[in-house]
């Protein structure tokens, strides 16, 4: 066992040993002190079972330990092992077995596994660097691949080894896991490896031909500090965890300890009270009014009729603090009641507060003990508890603010009051929008305080002709007598600018908005019931603004919500009745003219309205939600499909375009996996596009796109150049390839032209590929092509077909490119 480690495990004994003689000599010093015996005497068997029980919880915290370090490395070998398998998946696909010893370093195919292996070498720091390995024909090792690797972390490539090796390079290193993986299997050092450059552990995956014997093996160095560090954690938690365990059994002993000495204690002190009780209950359970002894601030005894009155059972009020039952404010006549007659406020068990007549008097209890006795008397009136009952039943608990009911009373009275005088009324719904992620973050006690200081500035700027209650949890009513617009738009203001400044809750600074929509009577309604959902829908058309603002109610609102909800319900029996459809435009490589891939465009075939386009109906899916289950849909459906064409076209891989919705969904990743999973589609095949607006929180972006590589999919960024993405931090973003919008294939020969070159030679700098979209005219084709473009799609190729269209399509396009490579 190495130092480091030994130190670990002796200061973990140690420090246990210590907290075991430290409670021992602090238990015996209060069995002494207590009940004027030792330890042993106090509680024999239990202080015997610690011995024994403390001594197992050692040596199994020891296992314990060395059980999560062997877990840990298995982990962290099943890890590597997966990144080694679908890299050496991606260079059997790059026909990595046409290298040779003999290949050029100019070799395309070499190039392309060259720029792959540096990209995942980038992409993963605990990598330190990847190459790959053949034999010749001699029995050799040589490298075929092995791009620069940053071994020291400098950010500079200096020293030879840090530079890319040649191709047929021998390697002379004789590693029993590097054999291992020529025969076929993964490989790994047990132990890492220390040089100059630091320490390493590697690791060995066969990468195998299509008959399936061993082409080569790919080789992958780790960086062992992470590896360690990784290790060391383990280690450290479950020295964490057993120490826990072991400090929670001891905490079990001392109040076991004190348990036994409380018992014994109080066998004590009962015999010694038990003669004045019995005279004390004689007397106590005589009257029908509450009697309490208390001394010292605490309770010593209490009849029935005290136990009754306050809800506790005998034991529960015996040794209670006296201020536990008392009203703070009620204190403040405390001199008075010493001796003699007063009335204070008391609580019951139950938290409800009553008023009470008490009668107190001060004698010895024996052994020139004091104690005050109280007798107690409920004198609460029947008639202000009803009107305290009736105060509720329209006043809601937390802002006091008339409730639901009061308020459809309210503004009847309002709108027959208006109706006499010929006036209007203004009935405002107000929402405080941003309460959700307050509570979520704070908890509710933080956010109800932000509605009582919204509230109580409200009540600031609301007079006398203003009635102000709560609707709803975070959802509020204002109505303005005698209003004209002018007013109701100046009283929307006032309550709506509220917003611009911090709330102030203990310390903390907190943002809400405030959404209102206004109704007026009698141009929106006669009743309340209408203003009141009138002014509802003109808050919810406000809903989808970032900013605090007020609304009034038009006719053609209540049509969109109308329309929106029918397109939502119609969505919803879409997707259950199968009427959605995928179209797939394809993907053409430009310099071989070969299909790569193609993106998935979702079609809806209405029934009745027959093929209807995305645009009509996505922005009401994002908005209801609906989007999440429908691009389910379309990634499921994808693969499938493209799983039947990989059978004749084995290089094929399909887009699909990812919202927003889907991208922050955190149980996301999760889904992509099972769907994986259930199509049987390599994942390599399938690619996710995304748009700049998703990676505005560039770190955020990152961290979701790591995720969706681990899973081994392409990531592409659509319409780039029409958004606001940092070019500081593009290459930071973890893609594949970006695809340039129409806008500026369109303008080739406009203001633009110099756009789409800078894009391509972008593209390439930062390692991607780079596509073009809505290519329409063989000019476009050839000037993309000078460009060194790589890919294109558009209508000069295909427009968007139908999944038996797009078959056909491949065949024919297949055909010809035969046809034409036999002439040649």
């Amino acid at each position: 066992m190495p130092k480091g480690i030994e130190y670990e495990y002796t200061l973990f004994i140690l420090s246990a040993v210590f907290l075991v003689v430290t409670a021992q000599l602090w238990l015996h010093r209060v069995a002494k002190k207590k009940l004027l015996s030792s330890l042993f005497q106090t509680a024999p068997r239990l202080t015997g079972s610690f011995y024994v029980i403390a001594v197992v919880l050692l040596f199994s915290g020891t296992i314990y330990i060395n059980y999560l370090e062997k877990e840990q490395q298995k982990e962290y070998e099943e890890g590597a092992k997966n990144v080694a398998r679908l890299l050496a998946d991606n260079l059997t696909s790059m026909h990595h077995e046409r290298l040779n010893e003999r290949t050029s370093e100019n070799d395309k195919t070499y190039l392309h596994i060259l720029q792959l292996m540096t990209r995942w070498q980038n992409d993963h720091p605990e990598i330190l660097s990847v190459y790959t390995l053949k034999k010749n024909e001699r029995g050799e090792h040589y490298f075929v691949v092995d791009p620069e690797a940053d071994y020291n972390r400098n950010g500079k490539i200096d020293g030879k080894r840090e530079q890319r090796v040649p191709i047929g390079t021998v390697y002379r290193t004789y590693l029993p896991e590097l054999e291992m993986a020529f025969q076929g299997k993964f490989a790994m050092e047990e132990h890492p490896t220390t040089d100059r450059w630091g320490k390493s552990i590697g690791a060995f995956m066969p990468i195998f031909k299509a008959d399936g014997t061993v082409d080569a093996v790919l080789g992958i160095d780790y960086d062992a500090n992470m590896y360690l560090k990784k290790l060391e954690n383990e280690r450290q938690k479950g020295m964490w965890i057993s120490f826990l365990v072991f400090l929670v059994w001891e905490a079990v002993y001392i109040l076991g300890v004190y348990a036994q000495i409380g018992r014994k204690l109080f066998a004590k002190h009962k015999q010694e009270l038990e003669v004045s009780e019995k005279r004390f209950k004689r007397l106590s359970e005589m009257t029908a009014e509450g009697i309490i002894v208390h001394a010292h601030g605490k309770v010593i005894e209490a009849n029935k009729a005290a136990c009754q009155l306050f809800g506790y059972v005998e034991k529960e009020i015996i040794h209670m603090p006296i201020q536990d039952l008392v009203i703070p404010e009620s204190l403040k006549n405390a001199g008075r009641c010493q001796e003699g007659k007063c009335a204070i406020q008391l609580r019951r068990k139950d938290g409800t507060i009553f008023n009470a007549e008490v009668v107190q008097y001060e004698y010895d209890y024996g052994a020139n003990k004091k104690v005050n006795v109280a007798a107690i008397r409920d004198i609460t009136e029947r008639k202000n508890s009803k009107e305290k009952r009736q105060c509720i039943a329209v006043h809601d608990d937390l802002t006091g603010l008339p409730n639901k009911e009061a308020l459809h009373r309210a503004i009847a009275e309002k709108i027959q009051e208006a109706s006499c005088l010929r006036e209007e009324v203004a009935v405002m719904l107000l929402e405080i929008s941003g309460m959700k992620t307050i509570n979520d973050f704070y908890g509710y006690s933080v956010g109800d305080q932000v509605l009582l200081r919204v509230v109580e500035e409200w009540k600031k700027r609301c007079d006398e002709s203003i009635l102000l209650g709560r609707w709803n949890g975070n959802e509020f009513i204002a109505v303005l007598s005698g209003s004209t617009k002018e007013k109701a738009k100046a009283l929307a203001n006032q309550l709506s600018e509220i917003a611009d400044e911090p709330v102030v809750v203990d310390g903390l600074e907190l943002y809400v908005m405030i959404k209102i929509g206004i109704s007026q009577y009698p141009k929106d309604g006669t009743d309340a019931k209408t203003l009141i959902r009138k002014a509802d829908i003109a808050r919810y058309k406000l809903r989808q603004n970032a900013a605090s603002q007020f609304l009034f109610f038009e006719k053609p609102m209540t049509r969109e919500i109308q329309e929106k909800i029918a397109t939502e319900q119609e969505l919803r029996r879409a997707l259950e009745r199968e009427e959605f459809v995928l179209y797939y435009q394809p993907q053409i490589q430009l310099d071989t003219g070969m299909v790569t891939g193609m993106e998935a465009l979702i079609r809806w075939n209405h029934p009745e309205k027959g093929l209807i386009s995305p645009y009509a109906f996505i922005s009401v899916a994002e908005q209801t939600g609906m989007i999440i289950p429908i691009n389910e849909w379309v990634i499921r459906m994808a693969c499938q499909q493209t799983k039947q064409l990989l059978k004749d076209f084995p290089n094929l891989s399909v887009s699909v375009n990812l919202s927003p919705y889907e991208f922050e969904n955190r149980r996301f990743v999760h889904k992509l996996v099972k769907l994986l999973e259930e199509t049987g589609i390599p994942p390599h095949h399938l690619d996710l596009e995304i748009t700049e607006r998703m990676t505005m929180d560039t770190e955020k972006a990152i961290a979701i796109l790591k995720r969706l590589k681990s899973i081994g999919v392409t990531i592409s960024m659509d319409d780039f150049g029409t958004g606001y993405s940092s070019l500081s931090y593009l290459t930071a973003l973890p893609i594949d390839r970006l695809k340039i919008d129409r806008s500026f294939v369109r303008n080739i020969h406009g203001k633009k032209e110099a756009i789409l070159p800078a894009i391509i030679r972008l593209g390439h700098n930062i390692g991607v590929k780079v596509l073009a979209e809505g290519v329409e005219t063989e000019e476009e084709v050839a000037y993309l092509k000078d460009k060194h473009c790589d890919e294109a799609q558009g209508y000069y190729f295909a427009p968007p077909l139908s999944y038996e269209e797009l078959i056909v399509f491949l065949c024919e396009h297949h055909y010809k490119k035969l046809h034409v490579q036999e002439r040649k």
